[in-house]
């Protein structure tokens, strides 16, 4: 995997800022210098338009051929200031009309052909030049003058040289302060680093508080996750000594029928510890089985993939593989649902919470007794109730068999006390909440599963 830089990344983003800055000045400079320009022409040119127009009025009368030598020299009166800078002369176009008559044209300057009929005022104009026209309503002679605008590319790139090389020449000194700044502002954050990387896998404790603005946030989310790894780290010890603690009565009693078989000598004997010893792998493996749910319960799953399901169908198929264990104990499983009701959930959880939840209720319920499940859906919400006719639970240890390994004091069912535990998992992962509640109208517990909808 390629890492990218973040020093490098703050400092391309300087030199950019830089850059852009550059170039708004530059635009700015270019704009303005050449409204300037064509403020100043057109300027000049209307002075120049208004001695034509004074002179003009001295020769009120005169024929055309008189008329032009004098306008001529005027012309060369306007070139005279340019004619001193020595590089450049810009085209020119002058025109006199008297009462709407072109008296005097200058020689061609590129512009467009002139319509006389069309007077002074609608002449075509090229892009990049500016006009001036003057009348004088006393004589009905009209002076108009057009010039191309001199040097606008030459004010470009004079421009782009007179911030270029600032630029160029500052850029060195403004690079190596921005380079120690930078490194500077890091420090903290490598600082960081430099601490979590000389810990030990074992040490989970938490950073010592940023005084920094930027980084308090990433250590505040840093030593959340060292607590929730701390906390889970914490879970998964427990689990290991409270399997480990589960496992070992099975074990035991495994061992000594084991050891039974070996010295028995008469066939009673023999009978009874093959019996202890059957009870005891099946003990042992339904608390395997349990503990590899819970484990699979309590992993991290994408939420993704809950994909819509007949909650209907799904608890129908799971009554049906417990009807066997509730036929030995002649115990009647009901089904109260309507006949479709689809929601988003997970098939492998939601069987496990089914599994355990039923034959709970088997197994706590008397014989010959009756077990029902039932699901009720709204436009809010969807419950999903397991009721039976066992003792139930006392309200205030409702809460506390939801803990692992945890069973009630005089219970002589056999259990590895994990049954609700990975049914509590299994509704979370499914958006769902598990409730308690004994019955009201006899002996019997109520567990409910609630599906909130929306």
């Amino acid at each position: 995997m390629t890492h990218r830089s973040l020093f490098r990344r703050l400092l391309l983003g300087f030199v950019s800022v830089m850059a852009l800055v550059w170039l708004a000045n530059l635009a700015l400079d270019v704009y303005e210098t050449r409204t300037a320009k064509r403020r100043d022409m057109q300027r000049e040119l209307r002075a120049s338009v208004l001695r034509i127009l004074v002179v003009m009025q001295t020769m009120e009368g005169r024929q055309p051929e008189q008329i032009q030598p004098v306008v001529r020299q005027m012309e060369q009166l306007h070139y005279a200031l340019y004619k001193e800078l020595g590089w450049y002369t810009p085209a020119l176009q002058t025109q006199v009309w008297r009462d709407g008559r072109l008296l005097y044209q200058s020689p061609d300057a590129g512009l467009p052909p002139t319509d006389a009929a069309a007077g002074p005022y609608r002449q075509p104009l090229r892009d990049g030049w500016v006009v001036a026209v003057e009348s004088d309503p006393a004589t009905g002679v009209t002076v108009r003058m057009t010039t191309e605008v001199i040097g606008e590319w030459l004010l470009q790139v004079s421009s782009v040289g007179y911030y270029l090389s600032p630029l160029l020449f500052s850029i060195p000194f403004l690079l190596l302060p921005a380079w120690f700044i930078i490194r500077a502002g890091l420090r903290p954050l490598r600082s960081i680093v430099g601490e979590i990387e000389q810990r030990s896998g074992t040490n989970l404790s938490s950073l010592a508080p940023s005084p920094y603005q930027e980084l308090s946030p990433l250590v505040a989310a840093v030593n959340r996750l060292m607590e929730r790894l701390k906390e889970r780290l914490e879970r998964e010890q427990e689990f290991l000594v409270d399997a480990a603690h589960e496992l070992k009565t099975p074990l035991s009693v495994i061992q000594i029928n084991a050891e039974s078989l070996e010295q028995a000598r008469t066939p009673e004997r023999l009978e009874e510890a093959g019996r202890g010893l059957r009870t005891g792998v099946a003990r042992a493996t339904h608390t395997v089985h349990q503990l590899l749910a819970l484990a699979r319960s309590g992993s991290d799953r994408d939420q993704a993939s809950l994909l819509p399901l007949d909650l209907v169908e799904l608890v129908a198929d799971r009554l049906a593989l417990a009807g066997q264990l509730a036929a030995m104990r002649g115990i009647e499983i009901e089904l109260q649902a309507p006949e479709h009701c689809v929601l988003p959930l997970h098939l492998e959880s939601m069987a496990s919470l089914l599994d355990n939840l039923v034959s709970n209720a088997v197994k706590y319920s008397p014989s010959a007794g009756r077990v029902t499940v039932a699901i009720a859906a709204s436009a809010e919400r969807v419950v999903l109730s397991v009721v039976d006719q066992g003792p139930g639970i006392a309200p205030a240890m409702q809460r506390k068999v939801f803990e692992r390994f945890f069973r009630l004091p005089g219970q002589d069912q056999p259990g590895s006390g994990l049954g609700l535990a990975i049914a509590e998992r299994a509704a979370a992962y499914n958006q769902a909440a598990i409730q308690l509640a004994n019955r009201a109208d006899g002996p019997g517990l109520r567990v409910e599963v609630v599906f909130q909808r929306g």
